[in-house]
């Protein structure tokens, strides 16, 4: 069975995935192993991510957190000292899913922001939106899209009221 390509972030009740400079401080009261962040990873095989969304990660220390998953970072710039499994790869979006398609050991986990996802929903291969509502209002930032983007219709498959006021929402795209 061919991998899933899953958009899974948190995002803010006024529909913001980060602040306008990037910052997701309003999300660090949330740790994610309390909403099934390690099941979710259990079940990656690759992480497709975009160039800012990486050097987040570096910045976190010296551990990877992404040791033992395959990840690609979108990006048009060289990268020095890549970790282990990690390499960069252009913005070509539909032969970079094609390959995944073929090699992911896992479902395939784009982690990024609204460019990267745009990109992938434009060849129609984001298969899941895993979006965690968090019940925090940051008035202005980053969306989910990049504005103008076309109109996507989707199909809410799982909705389910967790903890601390967090509400997970799943949904496919109808083509």
């Amino acid at each position: 069975m061919p991998p899933l390509f899953r958009a899974y972030l948190a995002i803010s009740a006024d529909g913001f995935i980060a602040r306008p400079d990037g910052s997701v401080d309003w999300l660090h009261d949330y740790d994610p192993a309390e909403f099934g962040f390690e099941a979710f990873m259990a079940g990656i095989g690759s992480i497709v991510m975009g160039r800012a969304s990486y050097e987040m990660s570096r910045s976190f220390g010296d551990v990877w957190p992404y040791a033992g998953k395959t990840v690609y970072v979108v990006t048009a710039q060289d990268l020095q000292s890549l970790p282990r499994d990690t390499r960069t790869h252009r913005a070509d979006f539909a032969t970079l899913a094609a390959e995944l398609r073929q090699t992911s050991h896992g479902d395939v986990w784009l982690f990024g922001g609204p460019q990267l996802w745009a990109g992938f929903l434009d060849i129609g291969a984001i298969d899941r939106f895993e979006l965690y509502v968090i019940p925090h209002m940051i008035g202005e930032g980053m969306p989910l899209l990049p504005p103008g983007r076309r109109d996507l219709r989707l199909e809410l498959v799982e909705s389910e009221a967790l903890s601390r006021g967090v509400t997970k929402l799943v949904y496919k795209q109808l083509l």
